[in-house]
């Protein structure tokens, strides 16, 4: 039977006021209780605090006496926390809440303070109770709890396990590193006491979650994660996102991707390695940073098609140790960034962003180049994070030796064209090339790598097949020494590096990785090369200070009547280069690819008696740049063999040289020719110093005469006449009998 609520309350009255009436005649009777009834208020929840239980010490007709203390079961809270006020319905009586009715998981220690319930399970008063509330300000999170929980203090007291931060596998907690965005707080996480302090409450909300695990947002695909770790939510969706490319693979708790989110497929909020939370197995070897990677780059790991070969850029290495310097993140050997650290993995590779720009994955595994790959900047068309420590070799963009422009459909040796490798991937592989110079192209191996390098391109199946270096050129393979030469440019040995005693390569008149001396940018085109750039070292126009840095007395031409800078500057030679393009020494000679080998010969050859003449004809001649320079008698007579045995020491003043009329090959009987009297380079015999940028006329004593000429081979035959015909051997008329 319905009984209305107004009526069960008239009932109860008239009951209690019979009830009291019957025992006022025995309250004189028996003994006042000695502690104030506790029937009317505690035991309206707690039976065990009236009297019979909490100051007699029995129990009753109905209930046994419990002596030790244990928490209520969850129904008691629930008589009223049953959704008949607001927190009840959303926060309190929630399927998703902290576990009870269940005793504590194995291994966990639980605190005195936390009493369980008769079974030993966990009950809402395990954590709470209805007294001793605390008076501290900030009592509204406190919510009748056994001891204050701020900042989590409380949940640490069990889960301890939990806490400790990295060091001890977990999420760090009282950090304030990172915002915590307000999309979070409004789903009810819970900051520290300071401003974006993250504590357990962060993440985790006791009553009232939807999410697993009761978490203020799912953590299903790693959503809770991205909220905050914004840069690295970019990893969804690319190649390092195992969904897509290890979809069968488990982290160290046995769960797949699918299970764990994208996020614990690496990294683990509770249980992780020390470093970065590491989810997978390895955490010795290499410094940290390099063994995270090798875990999965190797041969039995998830990305065994992406090894990293044996000859590979260098790790663990200080870029200061090489003279480098990079705004690249640096680490110690236990991973963590340091400035003066170390190179690892993730100085290059940022593992969740595919490409420089933070664009998302594609959701799709692609072949990566060097755009993306997770580079941390990008790497072509222009190579920013190779120049970031190789500033120097950084110029090479742009110029004739960056394949982009050169040579855009050729390939390296991973069948790379420029575009895909970048500038610097065209000659060089990061990961799999060869141990030299980590060399990405193809390469014939002979006796001099330095020249083997060059060669892989320049050949005739080469993308500089138009710079084939042919017969005639500038000796290699030679040392300085062997040539009575001196020099500061660098020498190497067989094995590419640099030797102070080593030889003459192509590198040590060319830097490879700049078009000009003065690392200039490159022009963006394909352009023909001269004298002032071409990827020489050094200027060699308008001063030859290449050519000069060996052949230093032949650095008296410059700015003499021989420098066609100043006496025939719209002049060409057979590589159809003016003196400004050539140099004042390219004028006459051709380092690659020489019409003639005397000399490396770069102009024509006019008549003349023997080859030394003529090569002096080739601009003394009527239609020659030094037609108004052109004598009147030019040859000593014909077979009057004449020796310079005692004048054929090129160091002595009185060196008279001699060569064969047909070869142009010293020897010390023979001709006496044009070079025999005159030294080409030097203007004064007696001033050794260059000239003054003027067209002189000259005398018997410059006129790029050798030393002593006068004193030398003429008085031989000639005795005392000598002086006279040396004087005037050019003028027939004045010389005596020509000879011709």
């Amino acid at each position: 039977m319905f009984v209305p609520f107004r009526k069960k309350i008239s009932i109860a009255f008239a009951l209690t006021a019979l009830f009291v009436c019957l025992l006022v005649p025995l309250c004189f009777a028996v003994e006042a209780p000695r502690n104030p009834n506790s029937a009317k208020e505690c035991a309206i929840c707690h039976y065990r605090w009236i009297d019979t239980f909490f100051v007699d010490g029995r129990g009753s007709d109905l209930v046994e006496y419990q002596a030790v203390p244990v928490a209520a079961e969850a129904e008691i809270c629930f008589s009223c926390h049953d959704g008949s006020v607001v927190d009840s319905r959303v926060r309190i009586f929630n399927d998703r809440r902290h576990k009870i009715n269940k005793p504590p998981p194995p291994g966990m220690k639980i605190p005195k303070e936390f009493p369980l319930d008769k079974n030993g399970n966990m009950q809402c008063a395990t954590c709470h109770t209805a007294h001793g509330v605390s008076s501290e300000m900030g009592i509204e999170k406190t919510i009748f709890l056994r001891f204050s929980n701020e900042n989590s203090a409380m949940c640490i007291m069990c889960h301890s396990d939990k806490a400790g931060g990295p060091a001890n596998g977990n999420h760090p907690i009282n950090s304030t590193a990172l915002t915590i965005p307000k999309e979070l707080l409004a789903a009810g996480a819970v900051e520290g006491s300071k401003k974006n302090q993250v504590i357990c409450e962060t993440c985790h909300s006791v009553h009232g979650s939807d999410n697993e695990n009761f978490l203020v947002a799912s953590a299903k695909e790693s959503g809770l994660c991205m909220v905050c770790h914004t840069e690295q939510a970019l990893v969804k969706g690319t190649e390092h996102d195992l969904r897509i490319t290890a979809a069968q693979s488990k982290n160290k708790k046995g769960k797949t991707t699918a299970q764990s989110g994208v996020c614990s497929s690496c990294h683990l909020v509770h249980g992780g390695g020390k470093k970065v939370l590491w989810a997978r197995n390895s955490e010795s070897g290499l410094a940290d940073g390099v063994t995270l990677c090798i875990e999965c780059h190797s041969e039995k790991g998830v990305a065994n098609k992406k090894l990293v070969a044996n000859h590979s850029h260098p790790v663990d290495l200080a870029p200061s140790e090489k003279g480098l310097a990079t705004s690249l993140p640096l680490y110690d050997k236990k991973g963590n960034k340091k400035k003066k650290g170390f190179m690892t993995c993730q100085t290059c590779h940022d593992p969740h962003r595919w490409n420089h720009k933070g664009q998302p994955g594609t959701g799709k595994n692609i072949e990566g180049d060097s755009r993306n790959s997770f580079l941390r900047l990008e790497n072509s068309p222009s190579p920013k994070l190779c120049a970031d420590c190789h500033i120097s070799q950084a110029p090479v963009a742009r110029t004739d030796h960056d394949l982009l422009i050169a040579g855009p459909d050729s390939k390296n040796k991973q069948g790379q064209s420029p575009e895909e490798s970048g500038v610097c991937g065209v000659c060089h592989l990061v990961h799999g090339g060869d141990k030299d110079f980590l060399w990405g192209r193809g390469l014939s191996r002979g006796k001099w790598l330095t020249e083997d390098l060059c060669l892989s391109c320049h050949v005739s199946y080469g993308p500089g097949f138009k710079k084939i270096i042919k017969k005639n050129s500038h000796p290699l393979d030679i040392t300085p020494a062997q040539a009575n030469l001196s020099t500061t440019l660098p020498l190497y040995n067989s094995e590419a590096k640099k030797d102070k005693k080593g030889i003459i390569t192509c590198q040590t008149c060319h830097d490879l990785h700049r078009w000009n001396h003065k690392g200039e940018p490159g022009m963006g085109k394909n352009v023909e090369g001269d004298s002032q750039n071409s990827f020489l070292r050094l200027p060699n126009s308008p001063n030859p200070e290449l050519c000069t840095d060996c052949h230093k007395d032949q650095s008296l031409l410059v700015k003499t009547d021989h420098d066609m800078l100043v006496t025939a500057p719209q002049s060409s030679n057979l590589l159809n280069q003016n003196p400004k393009q050539s140099g004042p020494c390219g004028a006459c000679h051709a380092v690659h690819n020489a019409v003639h080998p005397l000399f490396l010969w770069a102009r024509e050859f006019e008549d003349g008696d023997g080859i030394l003449d003529e090569m002096c004809n080739s601009c003394h001649w009527r239609e020659g740049c030094a037609k108004d320079k052109i004598p009147q008698t030019a040859f000593h007579p014909r077979d009057k063999l004449v020796t310079n045995i005692g004048r054929d020491k090129i160091d002595r003043p009185n060196f008279f040289p001699m060569w064969d009329r047909n070869s142009g090959k010293s020897v010390q009987v023979g001709d006496v020719a044009c070079a025999s009297c005159h030294n080409v380079h030097q203007w004064n015999p007696r001033h050794f110093e260059a000239g003054t940028e003027e067209n002189l006329e000259g005398t018997a004593s410059d006129s790029f005469l050798r030393p002593q000429t006068f004193d030398m081979v003429c008085k031989d035959c000639h005795g005392f006449d000598a002086l006279f015909r040396f004087k005037y051997y050019h003028d027939s008329k004045k010389r005596g009998k020509p000879g011709r």
